[in-house]
């Protein structure tokens, strides 16, 4: 990757150009079905306290993903998820339409866009990739067999850019999430998307009169900014 950051645009994934957590998804509807459910109904009351303390929400997010994962090889999952990505892709009301055009819209004045997401990379490349955006770099989570060996969350999207020769400022920024202040802070335009009045006024304090603030709504409708 070049070093220049002078027009990059970094996009969180879930909740910006996804609706929900696309990792989360894969758990729930093929990791977790079947024989599997019970076991992630107790991993999940087990868990559930821990994870109510941020410092520990990577920490019980390796668990279930290691839970849900056990038992298959390694290429068998990422098969798995590069299929279930492919279908997340297509599913009618999935994609976010606002944030899409969005990236098309940087895409088309020369940007270079990195997503930059915790969710798992073969699954997140296959979303990209069904719905166009075969060309845009992905920063993301890995696994290794069952095992999560990289949770690209929080302060660690920053760790992995810089390994990759991306260093702030960088010219925008997009993230549902206040895990990613660390992103927001360090572009020049941040963009916080679909947040609540509580996270607004947090990012507000932090961030000053730079934040945008956006509400993308359903499907094809309308984006308001504030």
């Amino acid at each position: 990757m070049s070093a220049s950051t002078a027009d990059t645009v970094i996009v969180d994934f879930d909740g910006v150009l996804l609706r929900g957590d696309a990792f989360g998804l894969f758990l729930r509807r093929t990791a977790f079905a079947g024989a599997r459910l019970p076991l992630a109904a107790a991993a999940l009351v087990l868990l559930a306290p821990i994870a109510t303390v941020p410092a520990f929400r990577p920490w019980a997010a390796r668990w279930v993903s290691r839970i849900g994962l056990l038992g298959r090889n390694a290429e068998e999952l990422r098969a798995e998820l590069a299929r279930f990505g492919a279908d997340l892709g297509a599913e009618p009301g999935r994609i976010i339409a606002p944030g899409l055009r969005m990236i098309r819209t940087h895409l088309a004045a020369g940007d270079r866009v990195i997503v930059v997401t915790a969710c798992e990379h073969t699954l997140a490349r296959a979303v990209l990739d069904a719905i166009g955006l075969a060309g845009v770099e992905l920063v993301a989570s890995h696994i290794r067999g069952p095992r999560l060996i990289v949770h690209n969350h929080g302060a660690t999207k920053m760790a992995q850019l810089a390994g990759q020769g991306v260093t702030p400022p960088w010219r925008v920024a997009y993230s549902d999430s206040l895990s990613d202040l660390p992103i927001l802070g360090s572009a020049e335009q941040p963009v916080l998307v679909n947040a609540n009045a509580r996270q607004v006024a947090r990012a507000r304090r932090l961030l000053g009169a730079r934040l945008t603030t956006v509400t993308w709504l359903g499907g094809q409708g309308p984006e308001v900014r504030r």
